[in-house]
């Protein structure tokens, strides 16, 4: 479905709303394939950023009109889950209608801005910022990306989804200029799961940068949101793994 705002919205199943925000280079069905087993008792709202997949490209992508995207497909409450990018979105629509929040999953969010000083994230935000400046062409910044947080990061032909996904990312508005107001979430008494990979099935490279700095982020989150954690094996995408990761998180969902 397309939102009044011409977003599209891709749905699973019918039950309680869980609403899915992917992040940089990929796509609603494409980030949260191996979440579809959780349709059978929900109804999963998986909403595809601008720019991406069939969400027409509407300038540059920032996150806090994503975020007002994402509040707008609340309701009357449902459950928000967010990976990397999405995650930042998520906690900025999480705020602005906190009430409508039955419960906020977050998956390696790249709220660098609450861990600024770190040696691990201040790398990887160098890193970042050096890729959007080496290249405009998307396969090469996808690369540059990658390369960036420690994996090697080959140059590879894109096409359709993918091409457009990159492209996409290469206008982000970067993701540690969000300010998160952690305060106001915390006060509101939000139930939060963070989800975070082990890194261990990454290369060293990538364990020791990228993986540090996501695990700075989330220590400092768990601490002030209050928030349950869990930790799987995999490096930024454990929502990939499948049943582990859907069995935690419904679980979670069930307990509040």
């Amino acid at each position: 479905m397309l939102t009044a705002s011409g977003v599209h919205v891709t749905i699973w199943g019918d039950g309680e709303p869980a609403v899915f925000v992917h992040g940089s280079f990929g796509w609603a069905e494409e980030t949260w394939r191996e979440q579809r087993p959780l349709a059978d008792r929900y109804k999963l709202l998986l909403l595809d950023r601008r720019g991406f997949g069939a969400s027409p490209a509407d300038g540059r992508v920032d996150f806090d009109r994503d975020a007002d995207d994402v509040a707008n497909l609340l309701g009357d409450g449902a459950h928000v889950v967010g990976h990397s990018y999405g995650g930042v979105v998520s906690l900025l629509a999480a705020a602005r209608r906190p009430d409508s929040v039955r419960s906020l999953v977050l998956i390696e969010p790249p709220a660098f801005g609450v861990a600024r000083g770190d040696r691990a994230v201040e790398e990887l935000i160098r890193n970042i910022s050096d890729a959007g400046e080496a290249t405009h062409d998307p396969a090469a910044y996808r690369a540059a990306f990658l390369r960036g947080f420690g994996f090697p990061g080959e140059v590879t032909e894109l096409h359709g989804s993918a091409l457009a996904a990159a492209r996409a990312s290469m206008t982000e508005r970067p993701p540690w200029e969000a300010e998160i107001p952690l305060d106001e979430l915390a006060s509101s008494g939000l139930r939060v799961l963070l989800v975070q990979g082990d890194w261990c099935p990454a290369p060293d490279s990538a364990r020791a940068l990228a993986g540090a700095a996501f695990r700075a982020v989330c220590d400092v989150l768990d601490e002030r949101l209050n928030a349950t954690r869990t930790i799987l094996p995999a490096a930024h995408n454990p929502q990939k793994l499948g049943k582990l990761f859907n069995e935690r998180v419904r679980t979670f969902w069930e307990a509040v």
